[in-house]
């Protein structure tokens, strides 16, 4: 059962007629890019294939009482620009910091946490290494230093060459980008830290999502994603929305439906219809058929290009530039519903406490996370996982029947195509081990259970429509950014069929609940049409 206000059922009989743009999917780029062209004052028809709006933002009732984001959990990235444009707050959407942000146990039976209060993370660090505490504000520098850099180059179609030089001219620019886009996180973190216990859960943030490890080179890219957004005036700091992740999807549609959008659900595309090189409209699985002036697809690029254009539409470079895309996932999302809360045996308690309501980060060390990844690079799920778990209920009411608690885990890795067996077949395999494997920490995790799903890659792909089930629409390493996001040559939102354009994360500047895609296509698509662009001014 799925979280819904019933507002994207009653907008299911469309008025007929002609739109001036049709939105292929009600993720939360689709629904941004929906409400900044309503807001225009365009007529907007969003279609959605599921019977739930959101995409991978979503909040899902898995069993009777309990609710729990299923795919993205918490929240950090999201635009203020969307936030206050589309006047979300006002249509519910509420996110709280949670602090501390991280509760890392060891196999020893100490700990780290860090916290929104710099001057309690110092003490923290302090535990492990004197050094560390003055390198801690070093490093923070710089990422202040790089996320100034790029966070004009995020807010249009991907920069120039001639933008980056720009953006990384003067003092430690070339250094700058050096790391941001040839280094590994593990690299990075040793030229400031030499505790293993504070690289260890710092260097988790360079490979959420993709196919990678540590020692990857490329990988502080992906940290650098994970800090681009603030919360209460904290850099990189995350928090829970009220209500799951599908409440931004929910306010979202408020704005939108105010401004007239119609949203469809249950409504698959099939084809986009091209004439003569340019997009008409959109025919549906059911045969059902909509035309509109421009189409703007938040589906990933292989089900947008290969799936509903088709290749005799579309530039053999463009084919085989998709083709080539590094789309397969490897993470495993578990869902838990929980008699009670996990008892750590660095602290102690099944009682609400510290260590239950950020997030809780198992990886004791980068050594640890490389190997999770050697096996996943030979087609194992890994023996050890790193997983980020996260317990909503401990700071939330209402998301569970009383005395019981959520844990949703975000684990990696377990590959798309397995050397042994199928998904089908080892599904409760993996699963099982990702529990025992958090059961060296918290000991009563096991008999805690009472509910559990688990989604490795092709369920995510299956269930939410991404290809590979990769969350981010294909890799975001530095090689499938900039100007190569999705191929080179095709990196400004529109595409080569007249009046298509790409909305979704598999555009610049890539995944996440960000925003950044959907508000982004949403301009040009706006100055294409000749509209005035004052709502984008902050861009």
């Amino acid at each position: 059962m799925a979280q819904g206000t019933g507002s994207e059922q009653a907008a299911g009989a469309p008025r007929g007629g002609r739109y001036d743009a049709i939105v292929v999917g009600a993720g939360h780029n689709g629904l941004i890019s929906a409400g900044y062209l309503a807001k225009a004052g365009k007529r907007v028809l969003v279609l959605e294939r599921r019977e739930v709006i959101g995409g991978a933002t979503v909040t899902e009732e898995p069993w009777p009482g309990y609710r729990l984001s299923t795919c993205s959990y918490v929240c950090n990235l999201l635009l203020p620009e969307v936030v206050h444009d589309l006047e979300l707050a006002r249509h519910g959407y509420h996110v709280r910091p949670f602090d501390p942000q991280h509760f890392v146990p060891f196999p020893d039976g100490r700990y780290f946490m860090s916290f929104l209060d710099g001057r309690k993370t110092r003490e923290q660090i302090a535990k492990f290494s004197a050094q560390d505490v003055a390198a801690y504000d070093a490093y923070w520098a710089m990422w202040d230093r790089i996320i100034a850099r790029m966070r004009p180059l995020l807010m249009g179609p991907a920069p120039t060459w001639r933008e980056i030089e720009r953006a990384f001219a003067g003092p430690d620019g070339a250094a700058d980008w050096r790391r941001l886009t040839e280094t590994s996180i593990a690299d990075l973190l040793d030229e400031f830290f030499e505790s293993e216990q504070i690289k260890a859960p710092l260097c988790t943030g360079g490979v959420v999502g993709v196919n990678a490890g540590p020692r990857t080179l490329g990988t502080a890219y992906i940290k650098y994603h994970h800090l681009i957004g603030s919360l209460d005036g904290h850099q990189g700091a995350w928090g829970y929305v009220r209500g799951g992740m599908g409440s931004i999807a929910h306010a979202l549609a408020g704005f939108a439906h105010e401004r007239g959008v119609e949203i469809i659900t249950g409504a698959e595309v099939a084809e986009v219809e091209v004439q003569e090189g340019v997009a008409r409209g959109v025919r549906l699985h059911d045969g059902r058929r909509f035309g509109a002036d421009v189409i703007l697809s938040n589906a990933d690029p292989h089900r947008t290009y290969l799936g509903m254009v088709g290749d005799r539409h579309l530039p053999t470079e463009l084919v085989d530039g998709i083709k080539r895309l590094r789309v397969k996932g490897s993470v495993v999302k578990v869902l838990l519903g929980l008699g009670e809360l996990p008892d750590f045996t660095a602290m102690p308690g099944t009682t609400v406490g510290p260590q239950h309501t950020g997030g809780i980060v198992i990886n004791p060390s980068v050594d640890y996370l490389e190997r999770a990844w050697d096996d996943c690079r030979e087609g194992r799920p890994s023996a050890r996982p790193f997983m980020d778990a996260y317990i909503q209920s401990a700071t939330e009411e209402g998301l569970t029947p009383p005395g019981k608690h959520t844990l949703s885990l975000f684990v990696q890795y377990a590959p798309y195509d397995l050397a042994v067996g199928t998904w089908d077949e080892r599904r409760d395999e993996i699963g099982a081990n990702i529990v025992a494997t958090f059961a060296e920490y918290a000991p009563n995790l096991p008999e805690a259970i009472e509910h559990m799903q688990v989604l490795g890659p092709p369920d995510i792909e299956a269930t939410i429509g991404i290809t590979g089930g990769n969350i981010f629409h294909g890799e975001i390493l530095p090689d499938q950014m900039f100007g190569n996001r999705p191929v080179p040559g095709f990196a400004d939102y529109r595409t080569p069929v007249d009046n298509l354009y790409l909305c979704g994360s598999g555009a610049w500047p890539g995944g996440a609940v960000f925003g950044a895609p959907g508000r982004n296509c949403a301009r040009e698509v706006l100055a294409d049409l000749g509209a005035e662009l004052e709502d984008f001014a902050a861009g």
